[in-house]
């Protein structure tokens, strides 16, 4: 099952006790960041994985993507929130994008194909249409491990695929809103778990 799981970086604090529960990697990581913002993200996503990952050890792939023996995560963050997909079957991609405007027929063009193109000109709403395609490829890349090392040009997903196929594995897509936020999973997992009202 995947679980998921979302803070919100406005409830974290920055204070001491918080940051000292970090790990060496993590808190390292945090000291370089400037941003207030850029720190509560990663804070969250620390605090998260010692809540829900804490008796592993945390490793990272060729790719740079965190693992741990037995258990299967992804962590994303966008605006005020940050995202933690948890699985114990299979590997899991996740992404969060705050509904923002922006030129997204210029974007589209750097990662969507031809067909995803033709919906997104096409689509009464293109802020909607986008952000369904770029979350899609995010958490693709983001659950198979390579990043955008991955062509993501040459992953095809319109006509409102509920799948994929990588590697002979079938990856699923799940979609959520939340208030001003679009959220996608991807995994070979098909049973989820949302934890948060």
């Amino acid at each position: 099952m995947v679980s998921l799981y979302i803070k919100n970086i406005n409830e974290i604090s920055l204070n001491e006790l918080n940051i000292s529960k970090l790990s060496p990697y993590r808190r390292e990581k945090f000291e370089r960041l400037k941003d207030e913002k850029s720190k509560r993200q990663s804070l969250a996503a620390g605090l998260m994985l010692n809540e829900y990952i804490s008796d592993k050890e945390i490793k990272l792939n060729e790719y740079g993507k965190p693992y741990a023996d037995g258990v299967y995560f992804n962590i994303a963050h966008s605006g005020n929130y940050v995202i933690l997909a948890v699985s114990d079957k299979a590997e899991v991609g996740c992404d969060i994008e705050e509904l923002k405007t922006c030129e997204f027929e210029r974007m589209g063009k750097v990662v969507f194909t031809d067909n995803e193109m033709n919906e997104l000109r096409a689509s009464t709403d293109k802020r909607d249409k986008f952000f369904e395609f770029w979350t899609k490829k995010e958490a693709f890349i983001k659950c198979i491990g390579e990043g955008f090392h991955f062509p993501v040009k040459s992953l095809d997903l319109s006509g409102g695929k509920a799948h994929t196929v990588y590697n002979n594995k079938k990856l699923f897509f799940k979609e959520y809103m939340l208030s001003g936020y679009k959220i996608m999973l991807c995994s070979e997992d098909t049973e989820y778990n949302r934890n948060w009202s």
